[in-house]
């Protein structure tokens, strides 16, 4: 009787999970009718021109008030200046995009390393919206 109750709530934790990953996975995409599934758009403009190499990985994120992540970190490419995350709305609170150094075990003492101030944007957020934020990186000296 019990591995018939583990087999049972196994299956509807699997079943709960490709449902959710498959409306997920809608946020943002073009549907059939050529229209857009509408959730809250959140693009992070990053301003930086680095004339040094940089030798750590970096991430940007957004997290809301709570410090959660609302949508997946993605990694800081230099020369690429857009990125974009997609929420579920409305929502309401505080979002928070930056730039951080990605802790991946061991990193690299580097000379130089990306400071940013994080950016802020608060209020009800409303499907279909797009909200900016703007980050400006500058290298700062190693402190180690």
């Amino acid at each position: 009787m019990k591995t018939t109750k583990i087999y049972t709530v196994l299956s509807l934790v699997l079943i709960f999970a490709a449902v959710t990953s498959t409306f997920a996975s809608a946020i943002g995409k073009i549907t059939s009718d050529g229209t857009v599934n509408k959730g809250i758009r959140h693009q992070v403009n990053v301003s930086i021109s680095v004339e040094k190499p940089l030798c750590n990985t970096y991430l940007i994120e957004i997290r809301d008030g709570h410090g959660q992540l609302i949508a997946p970190a993605q990694r800081f490419v230099p020369g690429v200046s857009k990125y974009e995350f997609f929420e579920r709305g409305p929502a309401s609170g505080v979002r928070v995009a930056k730039l951080v150094r990605a802790e991946y075990g061991d990193r690299y003492i580097c000379e130089y390393e990306l400071f940013t101030t994080p950016a802020f944007v608060a209020g009800p957020f409303l499907t279909g919206q797009t909200y900016r934020y703007d980050l400006f990186p500058s290298l700062q000296p190693n402190k180690q």
